[in-house]
């Protein structure tokens, strides 16, 4: 009886140990001078806002002023006379730097905006915690703190999750945020998360479509996926460092104010209504001429569109944007086959139909996917086009 009890009341000290080390643990932590957490931030309503936004809040306890509560923000963007937002953007080479804001004025900026935001602190010790101030103060220095913006592989959200990578290596595993052996693309994730499903930006959303190279139809692993900062939020939400939870609960500190309207797919419709005016157009006289001026118009917004794709596919631009093969529907010499004469536009003729179907086996086959929804009546007018120009400059042949 006696030696039950003894082994009893070890028991009981033993917890009382665990649990006043554990205890003790904790006020180690609370009492720490840095509090760090992640900063999540939805969809606003200007382009550059379209994915949200992720940020690094650091308060110290020891400083005053603006060096107390610190918000360190990635995707800035550097513009001047000689390199305008614009210019970048068309060239597809944004500048973007590690910005530093107190939280008073990142409150206030995104208050103002409707915003909601999330907030994840990071649990993590004092010598952690210097290790990750040390990162951040050292990426932005000015020598340091520019990079060109990358939609897909170097944004705010890639950044911050590769100061984790950086600062801890393997002893950081990030929770998982796309089922295994999902089949999602970079693009489908784009599609899903992005403009067209919850802002109805559906003009943008096809940009993005257009624009994106064979590369973002490349299947993402769990940690690329996290991209998006929608995911990193979710990704750090389920991460560990030596086998222990990383960070706290999420939590909502500023309110979502912000409604999407309803909207319709306006490229579809467009290119719907340009579609019948082209094919209607031929087969009835009155509107024959307007027919031939959509043609026209058609073939060279193409043509506009293909030497776009071919400047950027030669540039030096962010990868997700090159081996761009809707270049084969929008050809760049569609500019000029207007004013060539009958014996070249029937063999370009054949040439475009033929480009357009090797594009939809690629479509078909996953190589590049096209969006169909929107460019279905498109390239359906351009396969028309190419029909006609052949036949009539077959005719022109025959007779002279």
């Amino acid at each position: 009886m006696l030696k039950r009890l003894l082994i009893i009341l070890l028991a009981i000290g033993g917890y009382m140990s665990v649990c006043a080390q554990v205890s003790d643990t904790t006020a180690v932590q609370n009492k720490s001078h840095l509090r760090i957490s992640l900063l999540t931030c939805s969809l606003g309503e200007e382009v550059w806002e379209t994915f949200g936004h992720s940020c690094i809040r650091i308060i110290d306890s020891t400083k005053s002023g603006r060096e107390r509560d610190v918000v360190y923000n990635y995707g800035f963007l550097e513009s001047s006379e000689d390199n305008t937002v614009m210019h970048q953007f068309l060239t597809s080479r944004v500048l973007v730097f590690l910005a530093t804001n107190t939280y008073a004025e990142f409150n206030y900026q995104y208050g103002n905006e409707g915003r909601e935001v999330d907030e994840q602190v990071f649990l993590l010790d004092d010598t952690e915690k210097q290790a990750i101030v040390s990162f951040l103060k050292n990426n932005a220095r000015k020598e340091n703190r520019y990079y060109e913006y990358d939609a897909g592989y170097d944004n705010c959200s890639t950044r911050i999750l590769g100061i984790f990578v950086k600062t801890f290596g393997n002893r950081f595993v990030p929770g998982q945020v796309i089922p295994k052996g999902s089949r999602l693309t970079y693009r489908d994730l784009t599609s899903r998360y992005g403009p067209q499903k919850i802002q109805g930006k559906y003009w943008f959303a096809l940009g993005m479509k257009i624009f994106f190279g064979i590369s973002s139809d490349r299947k993402p692993s769990n940690t690329e996926a996290m991209y998006l900062s929608e995911f990193l939020s979710d990704g750090m939400a389920g991460a560990t460092l030596d086998g222990k939870k990383l960070c706290d609960n999420k939590a909502t500190i500023l309110e979502n104010k912000i409604t999407w309207p309803e909207t319709t797919d306006e490229p579809f419709i467009v290119f719907l209504i340009i579609a019948i005016i082209t094919i209607v157009g031929f087969f009835v006289k009155r509107l024959r001429i307007l027919s031939n001026v959509v043609s026209v118009l058609v073939l060279f917004s193409s043509g506009i569109l293909g030497c776009y794709l071919l400047y950027i596919g030669v540039m030096d631009c962010e990868p997700g944007w090159k081996n761009n093969f809707n270049i084969l529907w929008a050809l760049p010499t569609n500019l000029i086959i207007p004013f060539l004469g009958p014996r070249v536009k029937a063999k370009y003729a054949i040439v475009g139909m033929s480009f357009i179907g090797v594009s939809l086996i690629l479509d078909v086959f996953r190589v590049q996917e096209l969006p169909l929804l929107e460019i279905a009546p498109l390239l359906l007018t351009l396969l028309f086009i190419f029909g006609q120009m052949y036949q009539k400059s077959t005719l022109k042949i025959k007779s002279s």
